[in-house]
């Protein structure tokens, strides 16, 4: 019987087949995509606004250690994290844009921000599946 607990920290099997290979491989894409056109955000326009400036940055390292600790461990509970970093991304985004976050307001949003948006909601969608797929096969 496996207990909660053993679920979340349980390690794939040593073979992973290939169409799960495929999901990590697209999860820790994502992952990456989100936190290169953050560092490239950064770069370009948020590296001088107080706060905002390192929280690009801690998005940007959690992303690309989430996708790496992602291919290595295939973990739930690396799947679990990294869907809450893609969603409170999108938190901060929403918050930045309606009402402000910690005293600054985005007042213009460039393509580049909606489609990192997408790709974080993809993300979602994509880690959760992988979720799903691994709870399925620790039954």
């Amino acid at each position: 019987m496996t207990t909660a607990r053993s679920r979340l920290t349980m390690r794939s099997p040593a073979r992973t087949t290939g169409p799960r290979w495929l999901l990590y491989l697209a999860d820790a894409g994502l992952l990456v995509a989100s936190g290169l056109i953050h560092l490239h955000l950064w770069d370009i326009a948020y590296q001088h606004v107080k706060v905002l400036d390192v929280l690009f940055l801690v998005q940007v390292a959690l992303a690309l250690a989430a996708a790496v600790v992602l291919l290595i461990t295939r973990q739930l509970l690396v799947v679990l994290g990294s869907i809450l970093l893609m969603a409170g991304t999108i938190v901060g985004f929403v918050l930045a844009r309606t009402v402000g976050i910690f005293g600054f307001q985005l007042t213009f949003s460039s393509g580049l921000a909606y489609t990192v948006l997408i790709i974080e909601a993809a993300a979602i969608v994509m880690l959760i599946v992988t979720a799903a797929a691994q709870l399925r096969s620790a039954r």
